[in-house]
């Protein structure tokens, strides 16, 4: 392989590092051979390292491809390239850093772990993103961690800190909502991570002690000096509505609010997000879920108001059908909100909801 060297602006996620790269302190930052991921590039950044060697195939040219009428790249990928991306990213990744060691002392010693300081720095995060249609863009794009803990939790308390907004919630309990956000899994520091990543279906003792996560979570934080709607979210945030949730088997009536508002925030989040053990699902597939089963399992009212709001966030995103079509959303269908109108082209239109054996297979 040749050895050639880029700019920092010319890096991208699969690009193999030729060389060792440290930063002005001389601390390794990303050793040499490592294939580079967002989270890898976004490092760099925020070290500022201004270029470096990567190892190049020697390969001959290839002739270009016919032109699809069609941008190369994804909205995504632009996405990935914008300043603002690259700020969000940096941001996020020194906060994950810092949730890492602020939770490990909250395990042996909670008086001293500053988790105040997170729920800062998530509302500076949330704060930086125009909107709630941004704090989502971004959301999908940045999916550069396989997390069951801190990149979830940080990622679950931005969505509660969005639904908060869209229910009307002061600022007061939308900077509780965060916490709650923030402290609803700390139950699974308690639990072997190699159960927790298991790519393999886990076994009925194995599923027992991770759904034992929000006894063990409760149970760190019922003595401390802390908001007694934290403390109810992370013991109800697996309840449901209709009572099929763990682990006491609620019913609505007896479900705090705030802990309806996590629930949806914790589902959207896991199931939109790559896994050991599986891709993450396009959120239109996500949003089919809420409409076939929802309504029994979460607050009808959180629920909607969810619903509506998320997929008009995504109103004029590009997406690829189950047929392979490509389109964008020109429509949001109120009475089946994971079935828009797509425009194919300027004369062609797919309404999804009289379409259904047609799907938004992902948005691209």
């Amino acid at each position: 392989m040749d050895i050639k060297r880029i700019s920092i602006s010319e890096a991208a996620p699969g690009m193999i590092v030729a060389e060792n790269i440290f930063n002005s302190s001389s601390q390794l930052i990303v050793p040499k051979d490592t294939e580079l991921t967002d989270k890898a590039i976004a490092r760099m950044r925020f070290h500022s390292i201004a270029g470096f060697r990567i190892r190049v195939e020697e390969t001959v040219e290839p002739a270009p491809e016919e032109s699809t009428g069609s941008d190369s790249q994804s909205y995504f990928d632009k996405l990935r390239e914008t300043p603002e991306f690259i700020a969000y990213s940096g941001h996020f990744n020194s906060t994950v850093t810092n949730m890492e060691k602020i939770y490990s002392k909250f395990l042996t010693n909670p008086a001293d772990a500053d988790i105040d300081s997170i729920a800062g720095a998530t509302t500076d995060l949330r704060n930086s993103c125009r909107s709630s249609i941004q704090v989502f863009d971004l959301l999908h794009a940045f999916r550069e961690y396989d997390d069951l803990t801190y990149a979830h939790s940080l990622n679950v308390a931005l969505i509660c800190a969005v639904q908060g907004e869209w229910l009307g919630l002061s600022q007061k309990n939308i900077d509780v909502l965060i916490k709650c956000g923030l402290y609803h899994d700390i139950g699974k520091l308690k639990i072997p991570k190699e159960i927790l990543e298991k790519p393999t279906p886990l076994t009925p003792k194995e599923k027992q002690l991770v759904e034992g996560h929000v006894i063990l979570g409760y149970n760190l934080v019922k003595n401390q000096n802390l908001d007694e709607r934290i403390k109810q979210c992370i013991m109800m945030h697996h309840e449901r509505c209709d009572g099929s949730g763990y682990p006491l088997h609620l019913t609505s009536e007896k479900i705090h609010e705030f802990a309806k508002i996590v629930a949806i925030a914790d589902v959207y989040e896991a199931m939109t997000s790559p896994r050991a053990y599986r891709k993450g699902k396009c959120p239109f597939e996500v949003i089919q879920m809420f409409e076939s089963q929802g309504l029994a399992h979460f607050d009808p009212k959180v629920l909607m108001v969810f619903m509506e709001n998320i997929t008009q966030s995504y109103m004029g995103t590009r997406v690829r059908l189950s047929n392979g079509v490509t389109g964008t959303i020109v429509y949001i269908n109120k009475f089946a909100y994971s079935r828009p109108m797509i425009e194919v082209n300027e004369s062609t239109y797919i309404d999804l909801s009289k379409e259904p054996n047609l799907t938004i297979e992902a948005m691209i």
